[in-house]
């Protein structure tokens, strides 16, 4: 069974330089992608802010709503006005969510939130499966997110001990401009990254204008990649480009 899966950080609904607003067309464009499980970062779950310029101040509601019915948000950032984080969309049933703090220091609040999903029976999928789906933003010095690769390898690793070989999708904007996630998800975890995996490199994503640094990651167990690439588009409606994907679950 095929599913296809999209990676966003939509930078609170503004473009790369934060003039232009455009969280209706950040959502069209995602659901043109057809991604039946979607993963999104700098969501704006609370923002007095928004509210006063007339702004979308739920987005995680307006996002999901009549195209993905079962999603989660999960709050990292809590400043006075309000809050956002992260954001997993799925066609498919959430059974259970956690949103895990992996904070490395008091400035930079991040959370991984992990969603356990089900795929129904269908004539297309004989066999009700279940997959683990995580979103993700790390920090931005790689000293803060070696210890985050630490703390998210030893949750994957009690997962595997406690449910053997199910699937395991983690994705997000892992702000990786030296390139090390790798050593931890490939070469420890044994997972693949389905950008480098399906076309030899990692994918460039930031900034969206012109793209140069390949910060977005979805690594996949458990999983065949089938393809995968960076979404373009006229124009340029966030500060990142995002990554989609298609994977067989077997």
């Amino acid at each position: 069974m095929r599913i296809k899966i999209l990676s966003y950080n939509i930078h609170k609904g503004f473009d790369w330089n934060n003039r232009n607003y455009g969280l209706l067309e950040m959502k069209n464009l995602i659901k043109s992608t057809g991604a039946e499980i979607v993963f999104l970062q700098e969501v704006v779950g609370k923002s007095e802010v928004f509210k006063e310029k007339g702004l979308v101040d739920s987005q995680f509601e307006f996002l999901a709503d009549e195209v993905w019915p079962h999603f989660s948000y999960a709050q990292n950032a809590l400043y006075d006005h309000g809050h956002h984080g992260n954001l997993i969309m799925s066609k498919y049933p959430i059974e259970t969510y956690e949103n895990l703090n992996i904070s490395t220091n008091s400035w930079e609040k991040r959370g991984m939130l992990v969603c356990k999903i089900k795929i129904p029976v269908t004539a297309e999928n004989p066999i009700e499966r279940k997959l683990f789906a995580s979103c993700l933003h790390l920090n931005l010095f790689h000293a803060g997110r070696k210890k985050q690769y630490q703390q998210i390898s030893n949750y994957i690793e009690g997962i595997n001990r406690e449910e053997k070989d199910i699937p395991f999708i983690v994705a997000g904007d892992f702000n990786d401009w030296n390139q090390k996630s790798f050593e931890t998800f490939e070469r420890i975890l044994g997972m693949k990254e389905v950008h480098k995996h399906a076309n030899g490199n990692f994918a460039r994503t930031f900034p969206a204008n012109v793209p140069i640094l390949c910060l977005d990651r979805i690594y996949v167990k458990n999983l065949e990649v089938i393809n995968s690439n960076v979404v373009f588009y006229d124009q340029h409606l966030s500060d990142h480009l995002p990554i989609f994907c298609e994977v067989d679950i077997q």
